[in-house]
């Protein structure tokens, strides 16, 4: 369930429009260019008028069909999105891009095994476009097909050896497949990456704590995990990490202090509740601790009962 929420939440970004191999005709690519920068700037009506005013000249096109796909993709539009690209295929335009949007709406509809085909179409057509690789690795490694996954993260840090994402879900990759050293190089140089490049996202971090966490190094994982946490203070998960590390360390007031943190950035945050309970019963504090255990409850069975739209909807949250 996690992996597909990562997948999902990867998923939800700008359409790369570069790096293809089967272009469109010459005479897109000023209109394709001129979609794509009123699309990445949230300038959609705009992008809309400028299509109508494409199709009001010279008629519909596989072109005019991929560049409302990215439209509807942007508005989160996904199964009108699909609609469109699948036009776009029948009108005769292969080109990876659309291979793309097709992949990328599957995922968000759930629908796995046409992610696959279109990841794998488009790979021919953009051979050396690393986004491709990366959501083949992805998809892979949500599947748990980690030596697949391990293959396409390996050739997305041959292709962009400075896309931080590539490294961390590598280690993650061989992390499953118990190649520990080499996963904790990659998670290094994700942070290395993350510091150089100034990024404000957390995961390179979070990852690194967790491998020396699950190997009992209780203390290398501090650094990396309070880091997570200053970079993103709106992270439930990174305090959670914090609190569960500081409490392993015999720190219990600040473990307490960071597992209500994560407990007030997510009120869903059960994992949080069930540590808070535990320590409160250690030092007999009885009341709080039936407390946290009865939230911890509470939000179990909600969670369970919501798990299959969690799986179908969560990357809308993003």
């Amino acid at each position: 369930m996690k992996r597909l929420v990562v997948f999902c939440l990867l998923l939800l970004k700008p359409l790369s429009l570069q790096g293809q191999v089967g272009q469109p005709a010459a005479a897109s690519v000023p209109l394709r260019q001129s979609i794509k920068e009123l699309v990445d700037a949230d300038r959609l009506q705009e992008a809309r008028e400028r299509l109508k005013q494409e199709v009001a000249a010279r008629g519909e096109s596989g072109e005019t069909h991929y560049l409302e796909g990215t439209i509807l993709f942007k508005q989160k539009h996904f199964a009108e999105s699909l609609k469109a690209a699948e036009r776009s295929l029948a009108l005769g335009l292969r080109d990876a891009e659309v291979y793309k949007l097709i992949a990328f709406n599957s995922v968000v509809l759930n629908k796995t095994d046409i992610v696959e085909r279109a990841l794998n179409a488009a790979l021919p057509l953009a051979p050396d476009d690393f986004a491709i690789h990366f959501h083949l690795g992805l998809l892979y490694f949500t599947t748990n097909r980690f030596a697949k996954s391990e293959n396409e993260f390996q050739t997305v840090t041959q292709l962009n050896p400075t896309y931080m994402k590539g490294y961390d879900l590598l280690g993650q990759a061989q992390e499953e497949l118990e190649k520990d050293e080499v996963a904790l190089a990659n998670y290094r140089k994700a942070v290395e990456l993350t510091e150089k490049q100034n990024l404000k996202d957390e995961s390179a971090y979070l990852h690194l704590a967790k491998f020396y966490w699950a190997r009992n190094r209780h203390q290398e994982s501090l650094e990396p995990v309070q880091k997570a946490v200053a970079i993103n203070p709106r992270s439930a998960e990174a305090y959670y990490v914090l609190g569960r590390l500081l409490d392993e360390l015999g720190r219990e007031d600040e473990a307490v202090k960071a597992l209500k943190q994560s407990t007030e950035v997510d009120a869903g945050s059960g994992e949080s509740y069930y540590l808070l309970s535990r320590i409160y019963l250690r030092r007999g504090q009885q009341d709080e601790a039936a407390r946290a255990m009865n939230a911890f409850r509470s939000r179990r069975t909600s969670s369970m009962r919501g798990s299959n739209k969690a799986n179908r909807h969560s990357v809308e949250d993003q």
